[in-house]
């Protein structure tokens, strides 16, 4: 193989782990209130809490839009771009098509519009972010992070009920899922995705109903920003 080819891939996996480093550290530039992030495993109802927690608060919520934004950015179709997003993608292959396809979206220039777009939107106001490794990427002293889980029956009987599938057809889409999502956040944040330590609150849906799920993580916002409820306390 040429040795500039080698050379341009080696120069390219160097920049991609000095970007993971970053997004792990992401810096403080500038003040701007707390946010809340929402790791969630398929079929836990995350989605969801989410959703409900930023109607409760007024906030904006970041899932899809973030998505729709980045395609926007990258300039290119959003059913392209959905291809990319939260998956896990082959090193060499990536490589290979970012040197001779200068349309190509390597991982390292997802990840570098993901972080600006998160630190953009944190910063921007108060928002609930979906997924997407956003609690390795906005500081942990801006954010509360959550973990919404629930037992592999509740995930699967929960698919069955609100997505209609059959019993296989929600099982393997559980699996699946929850696969590619931990793929991804081991790929691109060299994390466990499902390290307490990455996270301030874990919450198990199999006993809590989602307005439950949804006080207690507002309840936990605010002990852990406990200025932010004076400002806040009006929309509760």
């Amino acid at each position: 193989m040429h040795h500039g080819f080698m050379n341009k891939l080696v120069e390219q996996a160097s920049n991609r782990f000095s970007l993971q480093s970053k997004l792990a550290h992401a810096e403080i530039k500038s003040v701007w209130s707390p946010d809340i992030t929402i790791s969630r495993d398929p079929g836990s109802g995350g989605k969801v809490i989410a959703q409900k927690i930023a109607k409760k608060l007024g906030w904006n919520l970041l899932d899809k839009e973030i998505m729709v934004k980045l395609s926007e950015e990258l300039g290119i179709p959003e059913e392209s771009f959905a291809k990319i997003d939260e998956n896990t993608r082959n090193w060499f292959a990536d490589s290979f098509n970012a040197l001779f396809n200068p349309s190509y979206v390597s991982d390292i220039r997802y990840l570098n519009y993901l972080k600006k777009l998160l630190i953009h939107s944190a910063k921007d106001g108060n928002v609930v972010i979906v997924g997407r490794g956003a609690n390795h990427i906005i500081p942990p002293e801006k954010s509360l992070r959550v973990r919404v889980t629930a037992s592999y029956k509740t995930r699967v009987d929960n698919t069955i009920k609100h997505e209609k599938r059959t019993r296989a057809d929600a099982e393997s889409w559980v699996t699946h899922v929850q696969n590619k999502r931990n793929n991804f956040i081991k790929q691109y944040f060299g994390q466990n995705a499902y390290d307490p330590a990455n996270f301030d609150l874990i919450v198990n849906t199999d006993h809590l109903d989602l307005i439950q799920a949804r006080n207690l993580i507002i309840s936990a916002y605010f002990a852990k920003f406990p200025a932010e409820h004076k400002r806040l306390k009006s929309r509760l």
